[in-house]
């Protein structure tokens, strides 16, 4: 597999997704919805119906009972890969010939083995390099970035092979997918403001079916923002395999300035 260094800045790569999306934010955003509906919406309704309750000591003598949700995390841990694979098909689908096919969302499915494997290595590995200290879990989250990228291509390779040509593919791009998804953080704080909005004001409402389903609506500002980032680090993937090249603006020259 190809590989080269990117050089191209947050903005550029901004500026391809929205090139890319002229025309398509609709279907784009359609099947980002689909992917939330399968994944936070479904582990919201999951987390109400399966919970753990148990009772906690709280002050003065007094026993308080608590819930710990189980079923979206079950599901999320069984199927999160598959969809994210799904999700990272789609948009390398859209991205290469501007075709949206939503039955892509569940190609995932037909390599289950493998995403399902690919999603808890990536997982555990990341969670032991956390255990040592913050930052080297987040540098591992960029090493490993690519890796259902590369599977999508190769779509034999092992998990494993995935997550080790991510790593060799990220040597010296790391930073620059930093930059490329902190420039997406003020979007996304905006987009999330009318859910930790309501969050904070209507915290009791949280565990009742009309809750889940308000939250559930107050989250669809940021699909807009999901359908961006995506396409744009859909964008940094294929600079960085060279299946992608941009070309350098060549300034006009006037006939005075040949003279």
């Amino acid at each position: 597999m190809g590989y080269n260094i990117v050089t191209e800045s947050a903005y550029k790569m901004r500026e391809i997704a929205r090139q890319a999306l002229k025309g398509y934010w609709k279907p784009v955003v359609a099947a980002c919805l689909m992917y939330f509906i399968l994944t936070a919406g479904v582990t919201y309704f999951l987390d109400y119906f399966f919970t753990y309750n148990y009772p906690v000591q709280a002050a003065e003598g007094q026993v308080v009972s608590a819930s710990i949700g189980f079923g979206g995390s079950l599901y999320s841990f069984i199927l999160g890969g598959p969809l994210q694979f799904g999700l990272t098909m789609f948009m390398v689908v859209f991205f290469r010939t501007r075709r949206c096919d939503n039955t892509l969302l569940f190609e995932g499915f037909s390599n289950f083995s493998r995403t399902f494997v690919l999603a808890f290595l990536m997982g555990v590995k990341i969670i032991l390099w956390s255990m040592l200290f913050i930052i080297p879990g987040i540098i591992a989250s960029f090493k490993y970035s690519q890796a259902y990228y590369i599977l999508v291509d190769n779509p034999t390779w092992s998990p494993s092979k995935c997550i080790r040509e991510s790593c060799r593919i990220m040597n010296g791009n790391k930073y620059k997918l930093f930059c490329l998804e902190f420039s997406f953080i003020g979007w996304g704080i905006l987009a999330s403001l009318p859910e930790a909005i309501y969050t904070v004001a209507a915290r009791d409402s949280l565990t009742s079916i009309g809750g889940i389903i308000v939250m559930i609506l107050l989250g669809l500002p940021g699909l807009y923002v999901t359908a961006y980032s995506m396409v744009a680090k859909t964008a940094f993937y294929e600079l960085v395999t060279e299946k992608l090249v941009v070309v350098p603006e060549v300034a006009e020259t006037t006939g005075a300035d040949e003279l």
